[in-house]
C-alpha cells in the first residue's frame, strides 16, 4: 500500500515539475522575445501570436511577422524553432539566452517565410546598408538598361511572391577551439544556398552584446548554390531587351561583370570570368571551398591588398561536379591606397598623379563635406555611402540615388567610426 502511495506521490510530483518547467520555459521565452523586440525596435517591428515548447528541447514561436524598416516590407513566418538538443539542456541554458547568450543553442529554423514583392529589394538594401560597391558583384549585366532585378522584374518572370525557409545549425568543439556554423537558405525559384563554416571559438564571444566581428577568425568555408532554373528565367527576361540568346547573354554578362569588378578594385582573371559565364549558361550547382593555410581574421583587410584571393584563401570551385582550373582574383591595392605625397621646399608635391577615389578625412571636419560624396563606417561596422545633405552638432543626413529614386537617411554623428570623402 505504501509503495503504491509513493508511486502516486512521485508521479504527482513529476507532473507538477513538468508543468512548472513548461511554465518556466514559457516565461523566459516570453521575456526574451520582449527584450529582443525592444532591442531591435528601431530597426524591426516584430509580432508573434503565441509560443510553445517540446520535449526535444525546442521553443516554437508561432505566426511571426517581421518588418525591417529599411526594407519597407513585411515577412511572415509560420513558426520559428529554436532547438537546444534536449529538454534538460533547454532548461539549463534558456536563462542564458534571456541575457543575450547562445550557450547550448544548437539550431534555429524558420519555416515558410513569405512576403509580398513590395518595398525595397535586397539589392537596394545592400547598397543602402553597406555601400553600392558591395552590390556590384550581385548586379545584373547584359540586360539593356536593367541594372538589378526589381520586384516588377520578378513578376515579369512569373515570380509573384517571396518565399523561403532557413535553417541555421551550430556545433561546438571546445577541445579543438572550433565553432561550426551552417546555413541552409532555400528561396524556391530564386535558388538555394548551403553555407558551412568553421570559426575559432575563442574569437566569438557567447555573449552577443560583446561580439566584435573584426576579430572573428574563419578557419574554413564551403558554399554550394543551386540556381533552380533562375538563370534560364533571367536570360529569357533579358532577351526582350537585347535579343541575346542564353549563350550570348552569358558571354556579354560575364565580360561586363568582370569590368565592373575592376571598378571596385577586384581584378578577375579569365578563368573566374569563364566560371561566371558557364554558371549563367548551364545553371545547376556551383560549389566554392576556402581552405586557408591559417585562420582568416575578418578585420585585417589590408593584408589582402595585391593578393590573389584564390591562392591566399586556398579557394577551389566546381560547377556541376566539374573542377575549375586554377584561377586568379586579385585585390588591386592601388585602388584602395591614396596617392603618396612628399614635401619638397615647403611645397606639397605628389609622386604620382592623384587618382579619383575616396580619401580619409578627420571626423571633426564633417562640416566641410556638405554636398560632397562620402563613405562612412559606423561603430557597429555598417557602411553608408551617399551625398551629404546637412551636418549639425549631433547628426549627418545623407542621400543616395537608387533605381527606385532618392533615399535619405540620418546617422548619429557620435556613432561614426571613420569617414572618407570622394576626390
Amino acid at each position: 500500500m505504501n509503495m503504491k502511495k509513493n508511486i502516486l506521490v512521485a508521479l504527482f510530483l513529476a507532473v507538477i515539475l513538468f508543468v512548472g518547467s513548461k511554465a518556466f520555459i514559457a516565461l523566459f521565452s516570453y521575456q526574451t522575445a520582449e527584450k529582443l523586440k525592444q532591442f531591435l525596435g528601431q530597426e524591426f517591428a516584430i509580432t508573434y501570436s503565441w509560443l510553445s515548447s517540446e520535449l526535444n528541447g525546442t521553443i516554437i514561436f508561432h505566426d511571426l511577422s517581421i518588418t525591417p524598416y529599411r526594407l519597407k516590407r513585411t515577412f511572415y513566418i509560420d513558426n520559428l524553432r529554436l532547438n537546444y538538443g534536449n529538454y534538460l539542456n533547454l532548461l539549463l541554458n534558456l536563462p542564458n539566452f534571456n541575457t543575450g547568450r547562445h550557450d547550448g543553442l544548437q539550431s534555429m529554423r524558420a519555416q515558410s517565410i513569405t512576403g509580398a514583392l513590395e518595398g525595397r529589394d535586397f539589392e537596394e538594401w545592400i547598397a543602402l546598408e553597406y555601400g553600392s560597391d558591395l552590390s556590384i558583384p550581385l548586379g545584373l549585366y547584359a540586360c539593356g538598361d536593367q541594372k538589378r532585378v526589381s520586384h516588377d522584374n520578378l513578376r515579369q518572370m512569373g515570380i509573384n511572391e517571396y518565399y523561403s525557409s532557413i535553417t541555421i545549425k551550430k556545433s561546438d568543439d571546445t577541445e579543438a577551439d572550433a565553432l561550426g556554423l551552417s546555413v541552409l537558405l532555400d528561396r524556391g525559384p530564386l535558388g538555394s544556398t548551403q553555407l558551412n563554416t568553421t570559426w575559432g571559438a575563442s574569437s566569438i564571444s557567447n555573449d552577443l552584446s560583446q561580439w566584435n566581428v573584426e576579430n572573428f577568425q574563419l578557419n574554413d568555408l564551403s558554399l554550394a548554390h543551386v540556381d533552380n532554373g533562375y538563370f534560364r528565367r533571367l536570360s529569357n527576361f533579358c532577351s526582350s531587351f537585347t535579343q541575346f540568346d542564353q549563350a550570348q547573354f552569358s558571354k556579354h554578362a560575364s565580360e561586363q561583370w568582370q569590368n565592373s569588378l575592376s571598378s571596385i578594385g577586384l581584378d578577375a582573371g579569365p578563368k573566374v570570368r569563364q566560371l561566371y559565364r558557364d554558371y549563367l549558361l548551364q545553371g545547376g550547382k556551383l560549389e566554392v571551398t576556402l581552405s586557408p593555410p591559417k585562420p582568416i581574421v575578418l578585420g585585417r583587410f589590408k593584408q589582402l591588398l595585391d593578393k590573389d584571393l584564390m591562392s591566399y584563401f586556398g579557394a577551389s570551385a566546381k560547377l556541376n561536379d566539374a573542377t575549375m582550373l586554377p584561377a586568379k582574383l586579385t585585390v588591386n591595392g592601388q585602388h584602395f591606397r591614396p596617392p603618396v605625397v612628399v614635401v619638397i621646399d615647403d611645397k606639397v608635391e605628389s609622386i604620382q598623379l592623384p587618382k579619383s577615389g575616396y580619401l580619409p578625412i578627420p571626423i571633426e571636419t564633417l562640416e566641410q563635406s556638405v554636398q560632397k560624396k562620402v563613405r562612412l563606417v559606423m561603430l557597429d561596422g555598417k557602411l553608408y555611402e551617399g551625398l551629404v545633405v546637412s551636418v549639425d552638432e549631433y547628426k549627418i543626413e545623407l542621400s543616395q540615388m537608387l533605381a527606385g529614386g532618392v533615399v535619405a537617411y540620418v546617422l548619429q554623428r557620435d556613432q561614426i567610426k571613420s569617414i572618407e570623402m570622394w576626390h
